[in-house]
């Protein structure tokens, strides 16, 4: 097993080791332009990046299910956008139990563009900054988030107090007090709140992942033909995070989930070496 991820970690490596992501500039408003065929009429073509099963911590990923993912960016001096094309045989949201969603992530170092460092989630004082689009989240986004007797219209809910099928002569409860009895919304955990689209995550190394509260950046993600085409759109400079720059140069990482082949944290396929991507003044 070990000598197979060493061949595919070479496989990889070989691959990616001369490609490099360039952004030309473009007119327009990307935060609100982003998706305009206008604009990726101008991009360079696609880069194919070679991706891998995470070999690293477990659990991992049995067999490598995305084998690669099609990278195009553009830049308008204030926002950059990537545009991510990879295969995926069925669209995969996280519902029921044991249902996973679809979902992409690009990855940025924070303190040194032009020294990275693990590109496993960074390290202990040097961060990375994560984008992570899931398409359950932009479902949420359009639909709203799905109540438990919408997702399992057969139960009888009578767990939580107020909820029940035959309220008798109880009242409606408001959507704070059922809350209240929800252990993450309660606490105020992040990911227990609908989303946009797009998570802004930061981590020193495994394990150490936080979400941040505050989300500037915007995803959308269309899946057709056995492909997914996903956008994700970010300030080019946090104060408090990645910082990219017209001119310059800097390092971004991918990774995969295919819900459907039930593909959530750790196992997912992602790439083994940073990207270069050079931020081009015109």
């Amino acid at each position: 097993m070990k000598s197979k991820y060493l061949i595919l970690l070479l496989l990889v490596v070989s691959a990616n080791c001369w490609a490099e992501i360039e952004v030309k500039k473009v007119l327009g408003d990307i935060s609100i332009d982003y998706k305009s065929d206008s604009i990726w009429k101008k991009a360079n073509a696609d880069q194919a990046i070679s991706l891998m099963g995470q070999p690293m911590v477990v659990p991992k990923p049995k067999n490598t299910e995305t084998s690669s993912i099609n990278v195009s960016a553009v830049h308008d001096g204030k926002w950059i956008v990537f545009r991510l094309k990879w295969k995926d045989s069925e669209v995969s949201e996280a519902e029921k139990l044991a249902t996973f969603s679809d979902a992409v992530a690009l990855q940025f170092p924070i303190k040194n563009n032009e020294m990275p460092p693990m590109i496993m989630m960074g390290g202990k004082d040097d961060p990375v900054h994560l984008f992570h689009w899931k398409y359950q989240y932009q479902v949420d986004a359009k639909k709203g988030k799905k109540t438990i007797d919408q997702i399992y219209p057969n139960m009888t809910i009578d767990m939580y107090p107020m909820d029940f099928k035959e309220k008798g002569n109880f009242k409606e409860a408001s959507r704070e007090q059922k809350d209240s009895f929800v252990g993450g919304t309660a606490a105020g955990n992040p990911q227990s709140f609908p989303k946009s689209g797009v998570d802004e995550i930061f981590a020193e190394g495994f394990g150490s992942s936080a979400v941040s509260e505050s989300c500037q950046a915007q995803g959308f993600g269309e899946w057709k033909n056995g492909e997914w085409t996903v956008f994700i759109a970010r300030p080019l400079y946090y104060k408090n995070g990645s910082k990219l720059a017209v001119g310059g140069k800097s390092h971004v990482a991918f990774a995969v989930w295919q819900g459907g082949k039930k593909e959530i944290g750790a196992i997912k396929s992602l790439t083994m070496i940073w990207t270069p991507l050079n931020i081009l003044e015109k």
